[in-house]
């Protein structure tokens, strides 16, 4: 049994099982529930089984929440008040994220490998059809996997060799009865072959893809291009990240643009941001996490933004995880008055002081990003909160998670750009987000050598708050990660920069090696 059980996590094979245990709210009927000989024989059963792959992403382990809040708490942009207790030990950096990403990322793909198995014996699909799923079934199985390795292993820019237990498990058969899963006992594979499959499965759906394909919510060439440029720049394939970048920006057909001073806010309002080249798509309100969990609620009390009475209303969400002074002053937030846990002075009206004490009024500098920050209203303190997350689908935490937008392409052609040696185009393409970012934009001098890098490292920073890069940034040069709240320094060489894999997998199986230290 213990052999079985394990077999269910990495691959979740069974499903009488795991669903029976752990119903996931947003999942549509998994492939592993069917027959794969009655599912799969009809188009109908592989857009099922797609679809089903896609909503993975809509997980609070993955894009519903941790790989964007846990992963900020990790990092030195955050702070975790403790309103509900939840982010505290991720805040401290004693906890990093669950196990439900591995095997739900495992999961996922082996729902990818059978349907992938399964295609070329569909009766009923064009070969235009299955060009098309077939390159939207390996960008999903290619995505999937770079998260596994850039979150269970290190990243190859920067490695601790005595740590370094390898890359993650490369499947790419699938299975479907319990007999077969026992049987397979996998091992890591090195980093290296992981980012190379990872590619192999990009270049191949990148050729069966059109630019803009069915829009942000599906796999497109122009998605596929963009993962391809953060693949290289973590990889450290600095030609190969500016060639996909510069594919990506300068591709005819694709989806989204760049917004500006004049229009940069409105674009988080927007049902779909316009910057967005692949998103996390919420069909319907059922979908949403909640008040506890999703997005919304994790960054901000409020239930609207940029309201003048906002400060005083009834609370919506748990707003568990603020932007620390830290950000605030990189962003250029001032006239704050909160004390050494964030939280301002100001105090709510009642009967017997009606006026209360009115917020103090924040001062923005000239960066337009800035603008997406503001006062949340009082439960247990007033914090300055993060509002880009906001239900711009129509309802509360109901909203369309953009997972890559345009700014990234430009801000890694710029770093790829500086460790190619070419430093003026790295300027130019750092300029491009600075004149789109801060009003009235003139440039200082030019930039060059480390002052340039951290220039783009902060670029990254304030353009990707709140949106789950800064950690991975901070990972993959070998920083340490400093924190004044909590106090955090904690080295690069921490055994926790990485989570521990989930022990089933490794208690059965010899082949398989755990992360240093657990």
């Amino acid at each position: 049994m213990k052999k079985i059980r394990f077999k269910i996590l990495i691959l979740g094979l069974v499903a009488g099982v795991s669903l029976q245990s752990c119903k996931k709210q947003l999942d549509l009927p998994s492939l592993n529930s069917l027959d794969a000989s009655l599912a799969l024989t009809k188009k109908a059963g592989i857009e099922s089984a797609l679809n089903s792959v896609y909503s993975i992403l809509k997980r609070e382990a993955f894009y519903g929440r941790d790989l964007f809040s846990v992963t900020d708490a990790m990092a030195d942009i955050a702070f975790a008040n403790n309103r509900s207790a939840r982010l505290i030990s991720e805040n401290r950096n004693t906890a990093n994220i669950t196990t439900a990403v591995w095997s739900g990322a495992y999961g996922g793909i082996n729902e990818i490998n059978l349907t992938l198995a399964a295609l070329p014996l569909v009766t009923d699909a064009t070969p235009a059809d299955v060009t098309r799923l077939d390159g939207e079934l390996k960008f999903m199985r290619a995505f999937l996997l770079f998260e596994l390795v850039r979150n269970y292993s290190y990243i190859p820019t920067f490695v601790v060799p005595s740590q370094d237990r390898g890359g993650v498990v490369i499947n790419l058969v699938g299975f479907n009865n319990p007999t077969d899963a026992v049987a397979y006992m996998p091992a890591r594979a090195t980093i290296a072959d992981c980012y190379a499959q990872v590619m192999s499965d990009l270049y191949s759906s990148i050729s069966q893809l059109s630019s803009s394909n069915r829009g942000r919510n599906y796999a497109s060439k122009h998605a596929g291009l963009a993962l391809g440029a953060r693949v290289n720049l973590y990889a450290g394939n600095w030609a190969k990240a500016d060639s996909f970048a510069t594919a990506a920006i300068t591709l005819t057909g694709g989806i989204g643009a760049m917004t500006n001073t004049g229009n940069y806010v409105a674009g988080w309002r927007n049902a779909d941001h316009p910057e967005g080249i692949f998103q996390v798509y919420f069909a319907t309100l059922a979908e949403n996490l909640g008040v506890n969990t999703s997005l919304a609620a994790t960054h901000t009390t409020l239930k609207t933004p940029g309201g003048i009475n906002n400060f005083w209303e009834t609370r919506q969400g748990q707003g568990d995880l603020m932007p620390n002074a830290f950000l605030l002053g990189q962003l250029g937030i001032t006239g704050h008055n909160f004390n050494s846990n964030l939280t301002s002075s100001s105090t709510q009206p009642t009967t017997a002081n009606p006026a209360g004490t009115p917020p103090p009024t924040l001062t923005y500098g000239s960066d337009i990003r800035n603008r997406l920050f503001e006062w949340g209203v009082n439960a247990g303190g007033h914090y300055v909160e993060c509002t880009k997350w906001f239900g711009k689908a129509g309802a509360a935490n109901w909203d369309h998670t953009v997972l890559f937008r345009w700014p990234e392409l430009y801000l890694t052609r710029a770093e790829a750009r500086y460790h190619m040696l070419n430093e003026p185009d790295a300027m130019l393409d750092l300029n491009v987000i600075r004149t789109a970012r801060i009003v009235g934009f003139a440039g200082p001098a030019t930039l060059s050598g480390q002052a340039l890098l951290n220039e783009i490292l902060r670029q990254r920073m304030l353009e990707f708050a709140f949106e789950g890069h800064r950690f991975y940034d901070i990972k993959r040069y070998g920083l340490d990660i400093v924190k004044a709240n909590p106090v955090i320094n904690m080295p690069a060489t921490s055994f926790r920069l990485l989570p521990a894999l989930p022990n089933n997998e490794v208690v059965g199986n010899p082949n398989m090696v755990q992360n240093f230290n657990y």
